[in-house]
């Protein structure tokens, strides 16, 4: 009986897994509104799935239904915690709360999206998005000495990040000139 029980279970998890190629399938092709429909399918299944959550939370930001898609990512964060196995899901948490600075990025909340990423940067200094996404911000906000101090405390992680490097040259070349 037991062992009937585990087939089962691991058809509906191949099931699961299935569903959810399709859907980062659709995500990729950005179609938004067929990608939300199966995420929502994923989820009445199982209610808690990060992944479903996760990717409703895209298609919304990409809708820029930007309220929607906060509820999404903050609901995907919550069932990321019930996981039995977090340290796998580090690299997730890391994204959803880069996504979920970003969404506040385009609402204009910036004090807000930097709070969110001052705790990613202390929880995860090796983390390099997030030091990308702060300077970003701060250049948004117009505070280039700001955005250089993060870049440069970005460099101190990642040395050879051309991203940010990049963006010292440019910010300092900005701070320079003016």
């Amino acid at each position: 009986m037991k062992i009937l029980s585990l087939t089962s279970n691991i058809r509906k998890t191949y099931k699961q897994w299935k569903l959810l190629q399709e859907i980062h399938g659709l995500c990729v092709e950005r179609k938004w509104l067929e990608c939300i429909s199966l995420a929502d399918k994923l989820t009445s299944v199982q209610e808690n799935d990060f992944f479903g959550l996760y990717y409703k939370g895209l298609c919304n930001t990409e809708l820029k239904f930007l309220e929607e898609a906060l509820n999404n990512f903050e609901s995907a964060l919550v069932n990321l915690r019930k996981n039995k196995f977090p340290e796998v899901m580090d690299e997730y948490e890391q994204e959803t709360e880069l996504r979920i600075a970003h969404v506040f990025r385009l609402q204009r909340k910036y004090a807000t999206a930097l709070k969110r990423l001052d705790k990613l940067v202390n929880k995860y200094p090796n983390y390099v998005y997030s030091y990308k996404s702060k300077a970003g911000i701060q250049v948004d906000m117009d505070e280039m000495q700001n955005a250089l101090e993060t870049v440069n405390q970005g460099l101190a992680k990642h040395p050879n990040d051309l991203e940010l490097l990049k963006l010292r040259n440019s910010l300092i070349y900005n701070l320079t000139t003016q």
